[in-house]
């Protein structure tokens, strides 16, 4: 069986299964996602669709942390959030700092960094050959040099994984990808209450 590692870009995953499979009148939160049902179902959608059997070995969240000063609450939501992730072996977290620009809380805060940390992941995950499939999770066009690169770096090995009817990241050399539909994301969905 060959085994993947997992790169999930969480707010983009999340935010694009609340758009793509949300009813009128439905709230964000009832869109989470549980990271090590999303790798499950996306390495059962790769054997599927192309026939290799697939195992997800590692799993990494990626995303921004709120500031316990300014949102205690989120903050605590989130780490809880972490913490039941993190009962799956498989699951590891990556956050940095969210960003407060002068003007919030008119302005929301902003994940960055996080593409970048991801990106170099994926690149060093490529060069050291650990694993037979790459899995990235994410719609953010910032991140096709890092996929790329990885491509190039470990030809065969790089997999886009998307909801289906979203759109798909483009890359040159083209990759495979692999696409989830509304029942796939039923069985990735994180419905535990974190508040």
């Amino acid at each position: 069986m060959a085994t993947a590692h997992v790169f999930v870009d969480y707010q983009n995953v999340h935010l694009s299964a609340f758009e793509c499979f949300a009813r009128y009148h439905e709230a964000k939160h009832d869109y989470l996602v549980h990271p090590a049902r999303f790798a499950d179902q996306v390495c059962a959608a790769w054997t599927t669709q192309h026939g290799e059997e697939l195992t997800a070995e590692k799993i990494t969240m990626y995303r921004g942390l709120p500031d316990p000063r300014k949102e205690g609450k989120a903050n605590s939501r989130v780490l809880r959030q972490h913490s039941m992730w993190k009962r799956d072996t498989r699951v590891v977290v990556e956050t940095r700092p969210l960003r407060y620009p002068r003007d919030w809380p008119d302005t929301r805060a902003q994940e960055k960094g996080v593409d970048v940390m991801m990106a170099l992941a994926i690149v060093r995950c490529a060069l050291a050959k650990s694993c037979d499939r790459i899995i990235v999770a994410t719609r953010d066009t910032d991140m096709l040099p890092a996929i790329e690169m990885a491509e190039v770096e470990n030809p065969g090995s790089i997999v886009i994984a998307t909801w289906d009817g979203n759109s798909v990241l483009r890359t040159t050399p083209p990759v495979p990808t692999v696409q989830l539909g509304q029942q796939a994301f039923n069985k990735s969905r994180d419905t535990n209450i974190y508040s």
